[in-house]
């Protein structure tokens, strides 16, 4: 028997700020065993003494690679060169289409 194809069927804008496993599941196109086995990694920023449930900010960037609980200050100079390249594709494309613009 193959394997069921899973999709995703929320955002993570549309997610509430406060999320748990089946919630992620449903961001991810996953299994909730899935989603629980990231809940249960060592480094998870869940939130403490609530159970099973975290900040979606928080576990969004952790799906991204940044472990904030390993070293806050590494994760803010990651984000901070992250946000800085997103930055200058925008004044990038802007100068393009600007030219553009120009030209005509």
């Amino acid at each position: 028997m193959g394997r069921k194809k899973i999709h995703s069927t929320l955002t993570w804008e549309d997610a509430p700020d406060t999320i748990t496993p089946e919630i992620l599941s449903k961001i991810l196109g996953c299994c909730e065993q899935k989603a629980t086995e990231y809940f249960n990694e060592k480094d998870f920023p869940r939130l403490d003494k609530i159970g099973l449930k975290a900040d979606k900010e928080a576990a969004r960037m952790f799906l991204q690679g940044f472990r904030v609980k390993q070293n806050q200050k590494l994760c803010i100079e990651q984000m901070m060169l992250l946000e800085l390249r997103r930055l200058n594709n925008n004044v990038e494309e802007g100068r393009i289409k600007f030219n553009e613009q120009k030209a005509i």
